[in-house]
């Protein structure tokens, strides 16, 4: 199911025509903007904020299991809350996104 998913969604990102190829501004976007997006793109702005959200040790991993389940929690508080910022239901949803850290400091050892 994993891999269905990962495909279906690589397929439905490559497969978007020029025209589509717009910017995204997700800190302007409001709920109701969300709401009338289309599913795809949905997916993949829900994609995203669970990847800046995520887990600091493994910030590279989005569990696409999860995903559905994250997709109606943001499509249940935006019909709820349609003025709403998407980054701010994001940061309610998801938590505070995970502090920058200088590169290499997780890794780093004393010397």
């Amino acid at each position: 199911m994993k891999i269905l998913a990962t495909i279906g969604l690589t397929t439905a990102l490559t497969t978007m025509t020029i025209a589509d190829a717009d910017t995204i501004n997700l800190s302007a976007m409001t709920c109701r903007e969300f709401l009338q997006t289309d599913p795809v793109r949905v997916n993949l702005m829900i994609a995203w904020f669970m990847g800046f959200y995520g887990n600091v040790q493994d910030p590279q991993v989005i569990d696409l299991n999860k995903l559905e389940g994250i997709r109606g929690q943001f499509m249940t508080f935006c019909k709820q809350q349609p003025n709403f910022r998407m980054t701010a239901t994001a940061d309610g949803l998801l938590g505070s996104p995970p502090e920058p850290q200088l590169i290499g400091a997780v890794h780093s050892r004393p010397h």
